[in-house]
């Protein structure tokens, strides 16, 4: 009998043994590490609705490959929760989060599942019924959920904006305890009021639990961020950030409570380099502080994994790869030799690293995903003198090395464009006029000079793919895609005879009402289209030109401007001559010629027809009709420096006794 209780002893003993230990908060933000967000797909009202398809279980390996250790899973129950007690979540969306959170966890991620968009509550939380109804899908999430593994972690609510620091306390302590009835010791995260920044976060009062987590998100400063808005990278800029993370930091020594920084980022429209500059520096911030984070990926404006073909683009090895010790201040610049004038890229960092391996650096043109190295430098190494360019692309760099251990250490990517000084029609002769254009024949000079282009790269490849056109392939022609407001494009055009035009274009589009200009600058002439949806992006059929346009004879600059967000493309452009002049239309009612039109500042005002200059001045407006600057002509030609002017159009209008007449500028 005592041999028998001795073996029950020693099992009871080697099982209580062979138990895991439970997660604490500290370790599990430490295991959490870097992470990813599966945003604007299960937060819809019904999932796909947005800018994304259906979750992929294939995005959860592209996650692991990558090195992420953590993803964040933004949910919307609102649309699929019954408006009435008690308030039942529909089964079949219950199992798809469930299929969802499981493709992560069956991959030893940790998963943070949360209330999403959830506008309702927010804008309604003194309605007894809507908190009850929110009580009850927690309530039913808890339950259904409540044996998956420690590294499924519940976010209470996400970004509470409209309700007040006491409702959200309110909310944060109520949750919590439903949580608690089924998941004693599961990781609860949970945040403050309005958009869940940090500030909201310190004043939150804190829950009265030992599983709990704090988090809040910063898009700051959000002019930048979240509107690209200016450039980033500034002593003050970096102080700045700083100062956050080290107030988060010292809220959590004192309160003993780990930190999530669950979603920062930077739209793609931003500046590349204070993009790349910012992201690194979060990074490096959450690292040094200790925080894990959950970086913000929609798909779209704020988009990482490219979920078509799972591939990344340049800044997840900021994310996986940058630490406090990767190279920063990291610089490309256009310098030129002195001697020869032979265009070169000098290219320095400086090198926080020590006992590391050799710089790999590596570049890549036009704005393409595919680098190649082009250097292996010594460990020391600041910088590197690139000789290999040419007037006219895109070049950007990204260099990396390895600590003692292995770690690989990245910096950050950093791009130059070399803007060529003169400009030229494509295949040497300029289009004709009446014919048709073809869109991809655009001029040669590059970014700011024969285009401009919201993305360096050309996004599908097609055709002249060192530069940033997105031109792609549709059958056995080119056409022009991924168009985006502020886009433009330069032609340099023949007009056989002078006269009216019509014109068509051959287009396709998804969607409704994407909108183009085309511009002459010889005589201000203009005319624009409406682009109907055509039922899909490569259905392409012909449109008319919103009005007539007339047309001055001779060698001139054609500028398609993209102008709004609703985007289609374009195949080509046909103009017929529909009534021929035999007097320039302009030249009879101009007092003034402007030259060089478009410009990139300085002009020279010539007087026409022997007017007068006494007491003549031209006055320049914006497109809002307000009055810039006023400049007195010196005589029949006089030189006008307008540099201090943002790149645009402007109205010129000549203001004298004997004359007034008014012509458009485009400054580049």
């Amino acid at each position: 009998m005592k041999i028998y209780y001795y073996l029950l002893t020693l099992l009871f003993i080697l099982s209580v043994q062979i138990l895991p230990a439970q997660l604490t908060p500290q370790q599990a933000v430490a295991e959490m590490g870097r992470g990813i967000n599966l945003g604007n797909t299960l937060e819809p009202p019904t999932e796909g609705a947005w800018n994304n398809g259906p979750a992929q279980e294939s995005y959860f390996d592209a996650y692991v490959s990558a090195g992420f250790t953590n993803v964040r899973v933004p949910v919307r129950w609102d649309q699929h929760t019954a408006n009435s007690a008690p308030f039942a979540i529909d089964t079949n969306w219950m199992n798809r989060v469930e299929q969802v959170v499981d493709w992560g966890l069956a991959r030893g991620l940790y998963i943070t599942l949360n209330g999403h968009h959830e506008d309702w509550l927010k804008n309604g939380y003194s309605n007894p019924t809507l908190r009850a109804r929110y009580d009850s899908i927690w309530v039913q999430v808890a339950e259904r959920f409540k044996n998956k593994s420690e590294k499924l972690l519940f976010e209470i609510i996400n970004e509470p904006n409209g309700m007040s620091v006491a409702q959200v306390d309110d909310l944060n302590q109520r949750i919590l305890g439903i949580i608690r009835q089924t998941n004693p010791t599961r990781i609860v995260i949970y945040g403050g009021n309005m958009y869940a920044n940090s500030a909201q976060l310190l004043n939150a009062a804190i829950p009265n639990d030992s599983y709990i987590v704090g988090y809040y998100h910063a898009y700051d400063p959000w002019q930048f961020s979240g509107q690209g808005m200016g450039t980033w990278g500034t002593t003050f800029d970096y102080q700045q950030l700083n100062n956050k993370y080290q107030s988060v930091k010292n809220w959590s020594i004192a309160n003993n409570i780990p930190v999530h920084h669950s979603e920062f980022g930077a739209v793609l429209s931003c500046d590349f380099n204070s993009r790349m500059r910012i992201y690194a520096h979060n990074v490096e911030q959450c690292i040094v502080h200790g925080f894990a984070f959950s970086v913000w990926d929609d798909g779209g404006n704020f988009g990482i994994l490219n979920r078509s073909n799972n591939s990344w683009p340049e800044v997840k090895d900021i994310l996986m790869h940058y630490y406090q010790d990767s190279p920063n201040q990291i610089f490309s610049t256009y310098t030129p030799d002195p001697v020869s004038n032979a265009p070169a890229i000098v290219v320095d960092w400086n090198n926080r690293a020590t006992g590391n391996g050799d710089f790999i650096l590596e570049r890549s043109v036009g704005g393409s995903s595919n680098f190649v190295q082009i250097a292996m430098l010594p460990a020391n190494a600041i910088s590197y003198t690139d000789t290999s360019v040419t007037v006219g692309s895109t070049y950007t760099y990204r260099m990396y090395t390895t600590r003692a251990d292995g770690t690989i250490l990245h910096g950050y990517p950093t791009r130059t464009r070399i803007t060529a000084s003169v400009q030229s029609p494509f295949n040497a002769n300029p289009l004709s006029i009446p014919g048709t254009i073809e869109v991809e024949e655009y001029d040669n000079g590059g970014e700011g000079l024969a285009y401009h282009d919201n993305d360096p790269a050309n996004i599908p490849g097609g055709f002249r793919t060192d530069e940033g056109v997105d031109i792609g392939a549709s059958g056995n022609a080119y056409i022009l895609e991924y168009v985006e407001s502020g886009e433009w494009i330069e032609y340099t055009v023949d007009v056989a005879q002078a006269g009216r035009y019509s014109l068509t274009a051959e287009i396709a589009s998804e969607v409704a009402n994407g909108t183009f200009e085309l511009f002459f600058a010889q005589n201000n002439a203009s005319t624009d289209f409406s682009v109907p949806s055509t039922g899909n992006w490569y259905t392409f059929q012909q449109i008319s030109a919103n009005s007539e346009i007339e047309l001055e004879a001779g060698q001139q600059e054609m500028r398609l401007n993209i102008t709004n967000n609703n985007a289609f493309n374009v195949d080509n452009i046909t103009f017929t001559l529909e009534a021929a002049s035999s007097i320039e239309p302009e030249a009879a009612q101009r007092h003034f010629m402007v030259s060089p039109n478009p410009s990139t500042g300085l002009i020279q005002v010539e007087l026409l027809g022997g007017s007068s200059y006494q007491g003549t001045q031209i006055e320049v407006y914006g497109l809002n009709g307000q009055k810039l600057k006023t400049v007195s002509l010196s005589g029949s030609s006089t030189e006008i420096d307008l540099g201090d002017l943002v790149p645009g159009l402007y109205l010129l209008q000549l203001v004298g006794e004997d004359k007034r007449s008014a012509q458009r500028l485009l400054i580049k």
